[in-house]
């Protein structure tokens, strides 16, 4: 029974380990007085609008955003992404058909596309946050401005 048990807590304890190491990891610093960021959330205590400079690792590589924050104010990094994976497709084709008159029809082939796969930050970094308090302005969509 205390075998059992030891046994129970080992494979336990190993899912747990798993865990830790598959889920994104994020390392919480301030970046700042007054600015700190943990996972995917900032929080700003001053009264200054800061420009962060943030790397995200991917599948794919390491990226680096720029992103604002606002005085007095916390916010969620939820877009911070990679490129999804996707599959290779496939290609199929019908066998040839016989018409009415005698001759052979022959479909053209059809291409299938294989599974678009999200993927998720690896690890997330704050490098830098710098006083920007007149960020560029968001576009507006409209063409000539």
């Amino acid at each position: 029974m205390g075998q059992r048990s030891m046994v129970g807590f080992g494979i336990a304890s190993l899912l747990v380990a798993a865990a830790g190491v598959l889920a994104p990891q994020a390392a919480a610093r301030e970046l700042t007085p007054g600015v700190d960021c943990e996972r995917i959330t900032c929080r700003n205590d001053t009264a200054d609008m800061y420009r962060l400079e943030i790397e995200v690792s991917c599948w794919n590589g390491v990226f680096t955003e720029i992103r604002y924050i606002a005085a007095h104010s916390t916010r969620y990094f939820d877009d911070l992404g990679c490129a999804p994976i996707t599959e290779p497709g496939t290609t199929e084709q019908d066998p040839p058909t016989m018409r009415p008159d005698g001759t052979w029809d022959h479909p053209a082939p059809r291409h299938q596309p294989g599974r678009t796969i999200p993927q998720s930050p690896r690890r997330i970094d704050y490098r830098a946050a710098v006083v920007d308090n007149d960020p560029p302005r968001p576009r507006s969509g409209s063409a000539g401005s």
